[in-house]
């Protein structure tokens, strides 16, 4: 992937999950806004590729870094990396996740150790990561990528259901740990969201799905990256440990 010069001019803020779907838009729109973005990926390589190309052509500085986001001495190797050379970040925002969906009582172990993994280990292992840095600066934000699944639950995502739920828990407890060093931590649930993720649905279940939001559409990827920017701004400075639903009024 393309090398980026040291810097610190600009702050930046490190996306996991950030080559395609919601990460991506939340890559692209806080790039727009000027940070410098960090996104990590795993296995897709080329669509992390044209995603730099694409926001380097616009000018805007981004660089992507391959990471297995529950492997414990990666994410200490990244974090170690980027803040020697960054400096502390302006916000997390811990996107990386999977689905392996199964009634329960059909589901391997494997599925459900797979997405707790996945998904919660590696939001813990990130944040314990960057946060000593942004302790010492006293200053950042953390957003966790939550889910509706959470709120409402799904047939068939217990084990993804349970990561989001958790992501709630973690968000509302870290805030009181890190707010004294004006460290803010938010989660997001987005609803059904117009990504790679819902684009095999066939149209009669998508069909379904717009006519049981109250909005009658999916939400799109900025509709959820517009309120990560927020919670990473200076317009929400005395909000944390909350949880933002995006969801067109699914779960009302």
């Amino acid at each position: 992937m393309t090398e980026q010069t040291t810097e610190q001019t600009r702050p930046w803020v490190l996306v996991t999950g950030g080559s395609r779907g919601i990460g991506r838009g939340i890559v692209e729109r806080l790039a727009d806004e000027g940070y410098d973005i960090v996104f990590t990926f795993l296995k897709a390589e080329s669509l992390a590729a044209s995603l730099e190309d694409a926001l380097h052509g616009q000018g805007q500085r981004a660089v992507g870094v391959r990471c297995d986001a529950t492997d414990e001495s990666q994410v200490k190797a990244m974090a170690e990396h980027l803040v020697a050379e960054r400096g502390a970040p302006h916000a997390l925002i811990l996107n990386a996740g999977i689905t392996q969906d199964a009634l329960l009582m059909s589901m391997r172990t494997e599925q459900w150790d797979d997405v707790i993994s996945a998904n919660l280990r590696s939001i813990f292992l990130a944040a314990r990561a960057f946060l000593p840095a942004m302790l010492e600066r006293r200053d950042g934000a953390i957003v966790l990528m939550s889910s509706v699944t959470a709120l409402k639950g799904n047939t068939g995502q217990t084990n993804y259901a349970a990561t989001k739920a958790a992501m709630m828990g973690v968000a509302r407890s870290l805030a009181l740990e890190v707010g004294r060093f004006n460290i803010r931590v938010n989660a997001i649930a987005p609803g059904f969201i117009a990504t790679d993720m819902v684009d095999g649905f066939p149209e009669a279940r998508l069909a379904q799905i717009k006519k049981s939001i109250p909005l009658r559409r999916l939400g799109t990827a900025d509709d959820v990256a517009a309120l990560a920017s927020f919670l990473v701004s200076a317009n929400s400075t005395y909000i944390t440990g909350q949880t933002f639903v995006v969801d067109g009024g699914l779960s009302a």
